[in-house]
C-alpha cells in the first residue's frame, strides 16, 4: 500500500510540472567553426533549471485497478527518479536553488521526440537523461544545437556523436573498459601468452578491435586471437595457441554473461597448470558465482566496472536510509546513479556557472563514485566528454579485491 500511495503522489507531482520559457536556436557549426570552437563565457545564476528524463511508463498504469505493487518494468525509471529526488532534497538543505522538471521518456504523448519539438527544454541549464540509445541521439543533437549540457547518466553509448562539446557520458564506453584491462595486463603480466577469445558477433569484434588498436597500450609480444564458432570454447584449439614456456592470460571478449560463465567453467581445469588469468568484459559483473569459494578454484578472473557501492560508507548509508524511508526497500544501483548525476553537476553549475565544461574535471563534488571526466578528442577536437574512472575487480577462489 505504501508504494501505491507513493505512485499516486508521484503521478500528481509529474502533472504539476511548470511550462518552460522560449527557445534559443543556434545554427549548426561548420567544420571550420568546429576547429576554432570555444565555450561562451560562463554565467552564474541565482536559480538553475534542470530537466531529468527517465522511463516511468506512467501511461501504462491503470489507477482504476486495485494495484498492490508497482510493476517491475517501472522500477528502474522510478529508482532513478528517487535518486534524483534524494539529491534534490540534499542540495536544497545545502542552500542550492534549483527548479527541477521531471519528464517521462516513455510518455505516449510527450515522449523525447515530442518534448524536443515543444519548447519545454529550451530554458534548461542542464539536461540529465536515463535514456535509450535512440533517445540519447535525439537529446545529444538537441543539446549541441541549443548549447545546453546534456548528461547521459546510465547508458555507455556515445550516441553517434562526432563533435559535441555539450554531451557527457557518465558510464564508460566499452573501449574505455578495454583500455583499463589492457594497461593492467601489460603492466602486470608482460611476458604472458595473451589470447583474445571472441565470437563472430559485431560487438565482440569491436572489443577485439579496441584491444588491437589501443593507442595508449601496446600489444603483448605473445599475442594471438581466437574466434569461437559457437557458444562453447574449443579447448584443443586454445591450447594450440599457448607456449607452455610462459604463463597464460585470456582476454575473454564475450559480452553475454551466461556464455562467459560457461566459458570460465571450461577454462577452470587449465587454471593451475598454465597459471591462467582471465580478463572478462564488464557484463561479467552479473555472474554472482564468482563470489563462491569452490566455483572457480585456481582460476584468477578480472573484470572492470565503474560502480562499486561500499554499503558501510556514510555516503552510501545516507542514500540507503533516505530510499528506505521513501520506498521501504533497499536501493538499486540506478538510485545512486540518479543521485550522483544531479548532485555532481549541480555543484559544478553553482561553482562555475554555465557552461561549466572547461572545469568539468573538478571532481571535488563526487559523492560515491570518484568521476574522472575528460574530453574524448579526435584530431584535436572534442567529440564528447566521458567519465573514464573504472575499478579493476579481481576474483580468486571466491575472494574479491579491487583497485
Amino acid at each position: 500500500m505504501k508504494r501505491i500511495v507513493f505512485l499516486v503522489l508521484f503521478i500528481g507531482s509529474i502533472q504539476q510540472l511548470a511550462a518552460q520559457r522560449g527557445a534559443l536556436v543556434v545554427e549548426k557549426k561548420s567544420d571550420d567553426e568546429a576547429k576554432v570552437f570555444s565555450y561562451p563565457k560562463p554565467i552564474k545564476k541565482d536559480r538553475y533549471n534542470v530537466a531529468v528524463l527517465t522511463p516511468l511508463y506512467l501511461d501504462s498504469v491503470d489507477l482504476g485497478k486495485n494495484l498492490t505493487q508497482i510493476p517491475k518494468f517501472m522500477m528502474p525509471g522510478i529508482d532513478f527518479y528517487q535518486g534524483v529526488m534524494i539529491a534534490t532534497d540534499t542540495l536544497k538543505k545545502q542552500g542550492f536553488k534549483l527548479d527541477l522538471y521531471i519528464y517521462d521518456s516513455k510518455s505516449l504523448y510527450l515522449n523525447v521526440k515530442n518534448l524536443i519539438e515543444s519548447d519545454k527544454l529550451d530554458s534548461m541549464d542542464l539536461i540529465i537523461g536515463n535514456a535509450s540509445i535512440s533517445d540519447l541521439k535525439l537529446l545529444a543533437d538537441y543539446a549541441k544545437k541549443n548549447l545546453i549540457n546534456f548528461v547521459s547518466a546510465v547508458s555507455p553509448s556515445d550516441a553517434g556523436q562526432e563533435f559535441n562539446p555539450y554531451f557527457t557520458i557518465l558510464q564508460p564506453r566499452l573501449a574505455s573498459h578495454i583500455e583499463k584491462m589492457h594497461k593492467h595486463l601489460i603492466t602486470k603480466y608482460p611476458e604472458d601468452n595473451v589470447v583474445f577469445v571472441h565470437r563472430n558477433q559485431s560487438a565482440e569484434k569491436n572489443a577485439l578491435g579496441y584491444f588491437k588498436s589501443d593507442i595508449l597500450n601496446t600489444l603483448p609480444s605473445r599475442f594471438s586471437e581466437m574466434e569461437m564458432n559457437s557458444d562453447d570454447i574449443n579447448i584443443k584449439q586454445l591450447l594450440s595457441k599457448i607456449d607452455t614456456n610462459y604463463n597464460t592470460t585470456i582476454v575473454l571478449g564475450i559480452l553475454d554473461a551466461s556464455v562467459t560463465y560457461k566459458t570460465l567453467k571450461a577454462l577452470q581445469p587449465l587454471g593451475k597448470r598454465h597459471k591462467l588469468k582471465v580478463y572478462c568484459m564488464p557484463t561479467t559483473e552479473a555472474i554472482k558465482a564468482l563470489g563462491k569459494t569452490e566455483e572457480f578454484p585456481d582460476l584468477v578472473t578480472f573484470y572492470t566496472t565503474s560502480y562499486i557501492i561500499d554499503k558501510i560508507t556514510p555516503a552510501s548509508l545516507y542514500i540507503t536510509k533516505e530510499y528506505k524511508r521513501r520506498m521501504g526497500s533497499t536501493p538499486s544501483d540506478v538510485v545512486y546513479k540518479g543521485f550522483e548525476s544531479l548532485y555532481f553537476f549541480s555543484n559544478l553549475m553553482k561553482k562555475y556557472g554555465i557552461p561549466f565544461n572547461e572545469r568539468i574535471g573538478d571532481n571535488a563534488y563526487t559523492f560515491i563514485t570518484p568521476y574522472k571526466i575528460v574530453p574524448v578528442k579526435e584530431k584535436g577536437e572534442v567529440k564528447f566528454f566521458e567519465n573514464k574512472f573504472l575499478y579493476l575487480v579481481r576474483y580468486e577462489d571466491g575472494i574479491m579485491t579491487y583497485e
